[in-house]
């Protein structure tokens, strides 16, 4: 969708030339999201600029569905690119509405199908289009007036969006909200974008992929995964943190590891005794409870050991059950709270799934980073 071919861009002339972008060269596929990701004066900012001319080209090209942008007039690409920026940069003198139809009264839309965009953009970011089409930036609180930002970029359904550092300036607490009510949006619309960020936090969550700058150059341009389990050399691995295998479990879920066949499944009903010799027959230290495929919680070899009842009378019971989105980053932070090693996954209707257990994370953390273990060894045997 977007293509950047060799791009150059230096400022100065002289002994004060500056290479801001340096021979960069990668592809943004339709429909992804894709971060600029790197420390201040690296070049990430400057590649969104280039893109919709807001800086000129020193070298290479950048192509939008193949078409050179320098063969567009410059009016007509920024009329097709929406643009977002942490600074929101609403008209202080026009009411939401106004702002939301800025470029749709550029190409002429009538005042009806405007109308109609504004309150469905208001919608879609969940403000209420009675409340807040004739309200003034002033009015709001910062994470609307970010909230109309994105509603203003979408207005003229571009195909392309680009984002630069849009949730930058909000609060974490709103910055989490709008972040994820963004991922639905492109879940609905698969927008291209193109999203600067300083945060990896951020880049691992919002992106596709994650193309790492440091001074002018594209360092390596990969999926999160990628970045996390294999990144390219040490600028890479100490940026994204020594705290890259939590970070991967951000991105996995408990549907990747769940264990559907658990063994260790007792009933309410069965007495405990009987349910003592099963779990000493097969060495399970405890047992999984279940009524109608519901868990009901847990029991372990020594709370049946003196009890006659049914299993049910002993029991104890989880603090929380799992879902199978739920990122492993979560459920690894729950079991240290709860000091478990165990949780049961259910679904929409409390029925009994599977299971995860703390040795299941630590499993698919190490198999993340299978890889990288091999090439350091690889590497201290030469």
């Amino acid at each position: 969708m977007i293509t950047y071919e060799s791009v150059t861009k230096t400022f100065g002339k002289g002994i004060n030339t500056v290479n801001a972008l340096d021979n960069i060269s990668f592809t943004i596929p339709k429909g992804e999201v894709v971060v600029f990701l790197g420390p201040s004066g690296c070049g990430k900012t400057t590649t969104l600029r280039l893109t919709n001319r807001l800086e000129e080209l020193t070298g290479g090209t950048i192509t939008i569905d193949g078409q050179n942008i320098m063969d567009l007039d410059v009016v007509e690409l920024r009329q097709r690119l929406g643009y977002v920026i942490q600074a929101i940069g609403l008209f202080p003198n026009k009411t939401i509405a106004e702002n939301i139809a800025v470029v749709p009264k550029l190409l002429g839309w009538d005042k009806e199908r405007i109308r109609k965009r504004v309150d469905e953009l208001l919608q879609m970011t969940n403000l209420d289009p009675d409340l807040y089409r004739d309200r003034y930036p002033a009015e709001l609180s910062g994470g609307q007036q970010q909230r109309v930002g994105v509603a203003r970029g979408l207005a003229a359904d571009p195909e392309i969006l680009l984002m630069d550092e849009p949730f930058g300036a909000i609060d974490p607490i709103n910055r989490e909200e709008i972040q994820d009510e963004f991922l639905k949006l492109q879940a609905k619309l698969k927008k291209t974008v193109a999203f600067v960020s300083h945060d990896i936090h951020e880049a691992i969550k919002m992106g596709d992929r994650i193309a790492i700058f440091n001074k002018g150059k594209l360092v390596q341009y990969d999926t999160p995964e990628m970045i996390l389990t294999q990144p390219k050399n040490k600028f890479v691995s100490d940026f994204v943190g020594a705290d890259r295998a939590l970070k991967v479990l951000g991105l996995m879920r408990v549907s990747d590891i769940i264990n559907r066949t658990p063994k260790n499944i007792i009933q309410g009903s069965d007495r405990s005794q009987a349910a003592l010799d099963f779990l000493s027959n097969k060495q399970y230290r405890y047992g999984i409870v279940l009524e109608e495929n519901r868990p009901i919680g847990f029991v372990t070899q020594k709370a049946l050991k003196y009890e006659e009842g049914p299993v049910r009378e002993v029991i104890e019971t989880y603090p929380i059950f799992l879902k199978e989105h739920t990122p492993l980053r979560d459920v690894l932070s729950s079991m240290l709270m709860y000091d478990a090693i165990t949780f049961c996954v259910v679904d929409g209707d409390k029925n009994f799934v599977g299971t995860v257990t703390y040795n299941d994370i630590q499993k698919a953390v190490k198999a993340s980073y299978a890889d990288e273990v091999e090439n350091i060894e690889n590497e201290v045997a030469q």
